[in-house]
């Protein structure tokens, strides 16, 4: 590389959540860096084709695995690794890695903390919905740091959604999609019992930016108030970006590995979502690499 100046930023997640957050990053460097080189790496963390960090039984299993995966990122020389992953980033503290590890880790919890005290500190009269998967729900880490923060508790309403994420995943423009987030926004809605016109939909999964519309619509429907949506990918987006964004047009590098292979309709799905924002995403995930041997799901 000589005098050039290259940064590699690593993001993960489990599945394809997380890519939006790799658009929004290509497409801010794509013309305007400060480094001459600059490499995104997508890491998909999914452990087994049809086994998510949620299906094993054992908690105490799920940092081991992905400790296992954690170290597998560290052999791309990251400068940065983003946990693109509201589970994944509950899950980072409890993992080796993280006690031993030199290279700066982010997860993206802290970011929908960050927007909601936010949102609910400007607006004292309004209150919050945190949709989730219902393990985010139930470790419970933004509510509970929310209400350190002095956002009362009865501001905050959480809403755990079952199996919406893996709909997502597979086939994000499908009525079903559109059918549970209807399901689960009304569940919430009968849950509030501020009277504030406005209400914050926080969207504390990767996956559910994608349909941030259908969220924000059913909600409003439902609780005949105004709805606002906070995005964590926006902020997560951003964070990765400050201090790199200068003048200059850099060399850009953008892989994605996984080591359970995804459906091409799924890839078909992602490429509407991703196109307008960064076609060099579409183009790399078209070309990920699989690698069935990327990392262990061996419990040690």
């Amino acid at each position: 590389m000589g005098d050039k100046r290259q940064m590699t930023l690593l993001v993960t997640d489990s599945g394809l959540g997380g890519l939006s957050i790799c658009a929004g990053m290509a497409a801010r460097f794509a013309n305007d860096a400060r480094y001459d080189l600059i490499e995104i790496v997508y890491f998909n963390a999914w452990p087994e084709q049809n086994k998510g960090y949620n299906h094993y039984p054992d908690p105490a299993d799920r940092p081991r695995v992905f400790h296992n995966a954690l170290a597998a990122m560290a052999r791309f020389n990251p400068d940065h690794i983003y946990i693109a992953c509201n589970t994944l980033s509950v899950i980072y503290p409890y993992t080796r890695f993280a006690k031993e590890t030199v290279i700066p880790v982010t997860g993206i919890v802290e970011y929908g903390v960050h927007m909601i005290h936010n949102a609910l500190t400007q607006d004292p009269s309004a209150c919050a919905v945190i949709f989730a998967t219902p393990a985010t729900i139930h470790a419970n880490s933004h509510k509970t740091a929310l209400v350190k923060q002095g956002i009362a508790p009865e501001r905050i309403i959480t809403q755990g959604c079952l199996n919406l994420a893996g709909k997502i995943e597979r086939a994000p423009f499908s009525h079903e999609v559109k059918t549970r987030i209807d399901d689960n926004a009304a569940q919430a809605a009968r849950n509030l019992t501020n009277t504030g016109a406005t209400v914050y939909a926080g969207l504390c999964c990767t996956h559910f930016g994608y349909c941030q519309d259908s969220f924000k619509n059913a909600l409003a429907r439902h609780s005949g108030r105004t709805v606002k949506i906070l995005n964590p990918n926006h902020a997560m987006t951003d964070a990765a970006c400050q201090g790199i964004i200068s003048g200059g047009s850099p060399q850009m590098s953008i892989n994605i590995v996984s080591r359970v292979t995804w459906e091409p309709a799924g890839i078909e799905a992602y490429e509407r979502l991703l196109c307008p924002i960064s076609p060099e995403v579409v183009k790399a995930l078209k070309n990920y690499r699989l690698d069935r041997n990327l990392f262990s799901t061996v419990i040690e």
